[in-house]
């Protein structure tokens, strides 16, 4: 792949993974706003498979050491894609030593993870730090949130590309589709507190 192929391909990928985040989301406004992470695990797993295959690629699922690799037609790795619900700052966090261990053998590599706002900068921190020296840009997906009340309350869908060890932020949107101004999400039902 040349190094355009692979821009192009970088972008296409955002684009399409942010559209598909609101596609068949597993919470609803007042209905259950709170999900499972069991949940946001399946969802992040079918975004990646459906933008994949609108790129006329495959998704292959735990496949060697990742939890999936984007395919040509041809077989050829075109990106190897982690994602983790525990926050990259944490010591059992291994997705970035996973992708950097396999990142020569792609163009590029992708992870989806979440960042409590208040570590946030802890979070960015440990991502620039295992991505020196890398020669493969990172696309990276960050669910930004806060606790409350024990669960995760989402805030935004941050992507952003790092290159050796340095983050630029590309796309920012609100990560629950009923907060994405102007769009038909937001649109909520007149007698909200009849459905509860």
């Amino acid at each position: 792949m040349t190094r355009r192929e692979r821009e192009q391909a970088i972008r296409d990928f955002a684009t399409l993974f942010n559209v598909h985040w609101y596609r068949d989301f597993p919470v609803a406004f007042v209905v259950k706003e709170v999900g499972r992470r069991a949940e946001w695990t399946t969802h992040i797993g079918i975004c990646v498979r459906t933008s994949a295959d609108l790129m006329g690629y495959f998704t292959h699922f735990e496949e060697g050491k990742v939890d999936a690799v984007i395919r040509d037609a041809f077989g050829r790795a075109i990106a190897n894609i982690e994602w983790e619900w525990f926050q990259p700052f944490r010591a059992e966090f291994n997705e970035l030593k996973k992708l950097r261990e396999f990142s020569s053998a792609v163009p590029f590599s992708v992870l989806v993870t979440y960042s409590r706002n208040d570590h946030h900068e802890e979070n960015i921190a440990r991502i620039r730090k295992e991505w020196r020296g890398s020669d493969q840009p990172l696309l990276l997906f960050l669910v930004r949130f806060d606790l409350e009340e024990g669960a995760r309350r989402f805030g935004y869908l941050e992507t952003y590309m790092v290159r050796d060890g340095v983050e630029r932020l590309i796309r920012s949107q609100p990560a629950l589709p009923w907060e994405a101004d102007g769009k038909r999400w937001m649109l909520q039902p007149q007698h909200a507190d009849e459905i509860n």
